[in-house]
């Protein structure tokens, strides 16, 4: 365990998470911090973290955060689908723009790939369809 000293309005950064914890005040037995996060990075009190959801917490914050590979995940069907309607927009186009259009998808669906975490069957719906991912 690091063990520091800060005096009020001094911070600790956090840098691989990133975070920065802020001494807001102190009094003798009380020090009021404040935590600066992003969203997806669970803070709990140790007395609110209780049973098996502690150790899962702790040990893996990222596994923590099924709403951002949600979020991800939707951002990134949003991405093939607009390329998907450019390259039909685009119709027979220059054979560089396809395959720069190629290209682009191929980074996009192995982006998809990685927060799926396995393989990525096409997507459906009326446009995909129509052309093939």
């Amino acid at each position: 365990m690091l063990v520091l000293s800060r005096r009020p309005e001094e911070k600790i950064l956090l840098s691989s998470v990133p975070a920065v914890i802020k001494v807001i005040s102190a009094l003798p037995g009380l020090v009021r911090l404040g935590v600066e996060a992003p969203t997806h990075v669970p803070i709990l009190r140790e007395e609110l973290a209780h049973g098996d959801r502690a150790p899962r917490l702790l040990a893996e914050p990222a596994a923590d955060a099924p709403g951002l590979r949600h979020v991800v995940r939707n951002r990134l069907n949003n991405l093939i689908l607009g390329l998907t309607l450019l390259r039909m927009q685009l119709g027979d186009c220059d054979p560089a723009v396809r395959r720069t259009l190629d290209s682009i998808e191929e980074e996009v669906q192995g982006m998809r790939q990685h927060v799926t975490g396995g393989p990525v069957e096409p997507a459906r719906g009326p446009v995909a369809s129509r052309v093939s991912l």
